[in-house]
């Protein structure tokens, strides 16, 4: 999932494109429909049957994610400087948070459904090995770049994750989310900025991609693309894509969410992106911020194309805003297909202590049961706040959780070194 415009080159080999920018991603819905006719039709025929619950909308966590940035580089002025990875960071959670300075130019119409995620992206502290660590890793490789073959089966960029191909190693991508920033070689018909994949299950993307091995699981974003400080923003040729946008559209494919048109190859009206607050959009905006577009007729409350939304293709001034489904999506994504990254919010708990309390039913839904001796005991959520306290006996303990979202929980004992884990799934 790169961010692209749309390439028929399957249709039309013959034409030159220039100069494009992209999102990987349609390469690869290209080549599959190339290859078997009807397979865009599959695309969204699960969604319809699997949409998140909307308790996941009755939200009061903030997650933070731990990141955690693969500079491999080859020259020397490829080496971005970790004040443009902080820079991407604070983009990034800006955008997410609904921070970002132009949160003002979200149109009228749009803005009763503009929506703050509640997720933040941290820099690593600790690595796998458990070595302190800035969470930003810089390697230097033999090679001049990592190019994706368009004709290929197997995804060529994915060389970026792997040492044994010139690359870095992925972190356990079940407890960070690995950004790997390197050269993406011209492919001749257009620059890739960047690529991602949606969690395994995702209903948006049933049966288009239906399993994404751990080890390749992250985002890759071309060197030119990261931050508003970078001093190599332009060596790509391109002056509207230098304000860090690119890894804000690719953790949105990360955390689950379509391009907006669908990925509708000649008819994105007919296509759907399976959020119900997006408009339908006939094709991407191409880079061309026109409030004007209205490229679909969707019903008697008829909205234009939603250009600034983070999923279209834009000038990264445009893009300001993720819709309140969306961010519905992403956290559905995060709490039930990616959960560990939740999870790893516990890595000052001492596992041995955290094993030693039994929480049932676990998952949860309106209850959670223990059996101990402690007077007092406390439910804390992700990022170890305090949401309930209970005065207890001693036997069996039963604590009401109904009011609580979706997510991961932590049962304390006060006075006593116990800690047990529970999930809340409805």
């Amino acid at each position: 999932m790169i961010r692209i415009l749309p390439l028929v080159f399957f249709v039309l080999p013959f034409l030159s494109f220039g100069q494009l920018e992209h999102c990987g991603f349609d390469l690869y819905l290209q080549r599959q429909e190339a290859r078997n006719p009807g397979f865009k039709d599959q695309f969204l025929s699960f969604w319809n049957h699997a949409q998140p619950s909307a308790s996941v909308n009755n939200r009061n966590t903030v997650y933070e994610i731990p990141v955690v940035f693969h500079m491999v580089y080859n020259a020397d002025d490829q080496n971005l400087s970790d004040d443009v990875f902080l820079s991407q960071l604070e983009i990034l959670n800006a955008d997410f948070r609904r921070t970002n300075a132009n949160a003002v130019n979200t149109r009228e119409i749009f803005l009763p459904l503009a929506a703050d995620a509640e997720i933040e992206f941290v820099l690593a502290t600790v690595d796998p090995d458990g070595n302190p660590t800035t969470g930003i890793n810089h390697v230097q490789t033999d090679r001049n770049g990592f190019e994706l073959d368009i004709f290929g089966v197997e995804n060529t960029l994915d060389e970026v994750k792997f040492s044994a191909t010139g690359g870095v190693d992925a972190w356990d991508t079940q407890r960070y989310v690995n950004i790997w920033v390197c050269n993406i070689l011209d492919t001749g018909f257009g620059q890739l900025f960047g690529l991602a994949y949606p969690p395994t299950g995702a209903p948006t993307f049933a049966g288009l991609i239906d399993t994404v091995e751990d080890d390749v699981a992250g985002v890759i974003l071309h060197y030119t693309v990261v931050g508003d400080n970078n001093p190599t923003a332009d060596d790509d040729g391109i002056v509207f894509n230098n304000n860090g946008r690119t890894l804000t559209h690719e953790m949105g494919h990360y955390l689950g969410l379509r391009h907006i048109w669908g990925d509708g190859f000649f008819n994105g009206c007919a296509a759907d992106d399976g959020i119900s607050d997006t408009p339908n959009q006939d094709q991407a905006s191409n880079y061309n911020c026109n409030f004007a577009n209205n490229t679909c007729t969707d019903a008697a409350d008829d909205m234009p194309d939603m250009v600034e939304n983070y999923m279209d293709y834009n000038e990264d001034d445009c893009y300001n805003m993720f819709t309140a489904e969306q961010v519905a999506m992403m956290r559905f994504c995060l709490e039930e297909l990616r959960p560990e990254l939740i999870e790893g919010q516990f890595v000052a708990i001492d596992e041995q202590a955290a094993s030693t309390l039994s929480v049932f039913p676990n998952p949860a839904n309106d209850m959670v049961s223990t059996v101990c001796k402690a007077q007092m005991v406390e439910v804390l959520d992700a990022r170890g706040r305090v949401l309930k306290r209970q005065a207890h006996g001693g036997g069996k303990l039963s604590i009401n959780v109904a009011e609580l979202p979706v997510g991961f929980y932590l049962l304390s004992l006060q006075g006593e070194s116990k800690i047990g884990k529970f999930v809340i799934q409805r």
